[in-house]
């Protein structure tokens, strides 16, 4: 049958990328495209302050990599009691996931250069001195940096909630149970869908979000976990 469950969640199901040819060719133009902004700055450097911030880049790059770590451990114990993914919300009032594509591309290429320039800019102010504060910023873009390649990975767009079979996921990779979550047509708008979420606990009160959804996605969320499917 067309309507089963099992039929349904086949068809909207959206499994995790690997990275392959296509990231990589945009990390590289990524990088190229920073470098090349930002080239007349370090070439204006001096040779200590050249090495301090190749020494900063290189602090970075193990930050990015102990954070992707840990943020890939999370998202595997999430994926362990959430299940197969059926689809994710779309940007702000999108109707569709390709906005939130480009904006992702853009936003990425965004923190690139500015972190190289911020960079620059802040070695280039210290003179000789090197600049220990500076550590500070770069572990916060650090693991910035670590999200976004964690989001590229998994193919998900930046702020998206996620929908799997067995609940959801927020921007901060919260996961609520389907026991607790009832979907409801939005009334304001049409591809949109309010999410009425039970607290954890008898402290406090439910809460409501809209969000905006493919009408499949709609749809399914609607059949399976609306208020008359619960």
């Amino acid at each position: 049958m067309t309507s089963d469950p099992e039929l349904e969640l086949e068809l909207l199901d959206e499994r995790p990328q690997q990275f392959g040819l296509f990231h990589l060719m945009g990390l590289m133009t990524v990088l190229a495209l920073a470098f090349a902004l930002l080239a007349p700055l370090f070439r204006a450097m001096s040779g200590r302050q050249a090495i301090y911030i190749l020494t900063i880049l290189l602090i970075e790059v193990v930050i990015v990599a102990g954070s992707y770590v840990h943020t890939s451990s999370r998202r595997q114990k999430l994926l362990a009691v959430a299940g197969r993914r059926v689809g994710q919300s779309n940007f702000g009032m999108a109707k569709s996931r390709a906005f939130g594509r480009l904006a992702t591309v853009f936003g990425l290429l965004f923190i690139a250069i500015l972190q190289v320039g911020f960079t620059i800019v802040a070695i280039w102010m210290s003179y000789d001195h090197f600049p220990w504060m500076l550590i500070v910023s770069q572990f916060q873009l650090g693991i910035f940096a670590s999200n976004a390649v964690m989001q590229l990975r998994f193919d998900r767009d930046f702020g998206a909630i996620e929908f799997f079979e067995n609940g959801i996921s927020d921007a901060a990779q919260q996961y609520t149970p389907w026991e607790r979550i009832i979907v409801r047509p939005s009334k304001l708008y049409e591809h949109g869908v309010n999410l009425h979420i039970q607290p954890a606990n008898n402290y406090g009160g439910a809460t409501m979000t809209t969000i905006f959804v493919s009408d499949e996605l709609k749809q399914y969320l609607l059949k399976h976990h609306g208020e008359e499917a619960s």
